[in-house]
């Protein structure tokens, strides 16, 4: 449609998911009390995608919490186990899955950087209590993140870490992508197919039974019910981890003492 004579054309709209993606690269990382974390949130609309530290909430979009109510966060009792509930559909279930053991769940976005980030701290304390054979861990593979940056790489991966489950491998495959040198070289760049095949060979799978499961999409429901049935739980940030049902506080959890303590601690 053409102009009308005489009013000045409208001014030109930002894209707003490269505007997003500006804003993301000015707040890639936050430190806070020697624990490098970075929270990608995201408003339930679909749209507003933001970066905080977790022990200093930014005020940033309606409902979050002030710093304040995130110190109070971190006090709050971690309920029994049983609070957990059932794990939902969508979930990869690591460690013992036994009754009266922590439940811990992690909820994280292949593609999120600050996941990646807080891996370097936490994954190998995951690590440990899933060797103790005293806690059930429950990965949440989200897939958010592809909405907004305009590609299908968690949607991708979080296929591909379904696949290597079948082999046994997921916390090989899990390991692998959120390995510095695999990292995607900026924020929504993502990987290709060759680049997860790759993946999938450095994970110790076997690739040729791993391709024919990522090709024939046998878990896209299940990668579907992680991402909608974590927002549904009120999950709105990647990462987060939930101890018996309370999400948790990074920065409180790394103060006293680590992951396994912490754990340990409220058995």
């Amino acid at each position: 449609m053409t102009q009308p004579l005489g009013f000045p054309p409208p001014p030109a709209q930002p894209d707003p998911v490269a505007r997003l993606q500006a804003e993301v690269a000015k707040l890639r990382t936050l430190a806070f009390g020697g624990l490098a974390v970075g929270l990608v949130a995201t408003a339930l609309a679909g749209f507003a995608l933001m970066r905080t530290p977790q022990a200093a909430v930014v005020q940033a979009v309606p409902g979050q919490s002030s710093p304040a109510q995130a110190a109070a966060t971190a006090s709050e009792p971690i309920g029994k186990p049983a609070d957990a509930g059932a794990a939902p559909s969508g979930t990869i279930i690591l460690g013992t899955p036994n009754q009266g053991h922590p439940v811990l769940d992690i909820y994280e976005d292949f593609q999120c950087p600050a996941c990646a980030q807080v891996e370097k701290t936490f994954g190998p304390q995951v690590d440990a209590l899933i060797a103790s054979g005293q806690v059930e861990v429950r990965y949440h593979a989200m897939s958010f993140l592809d909405g907004m940056l305009r590609n299908d790489s968690s949607v991708r991966a979080a296929n591909g870490g379904f696949c290597a489950n079948e082999q046994g491998r997921f916390p090989a495959w899990h390991d692998t992508l959120f390995a510095p040198a695999n990292r995607p070289p900026k924020e929504g760049d993502g990987w290709t197919d060759a680049q997860l095949t790759a993946f999938a060979q450095q994970s110790g799978l076997d690739v040729t039974a791993w391709s024919t499961c990522l090709a024939s999409k046998k878990y896209a429901g299940a990668v579907s019910d992680a991402n909608q049935l974590s927002i549904a739980a009120g999950v709105k940030a990647t990462p987060t981890y939930k101890l018996n049902g309370t999400s948790l506080n990074l920065n409180a959890v790394a103060a006293a003492g680590g992951l396994v303590k912490f754990v340990e601690a409220n058995r």
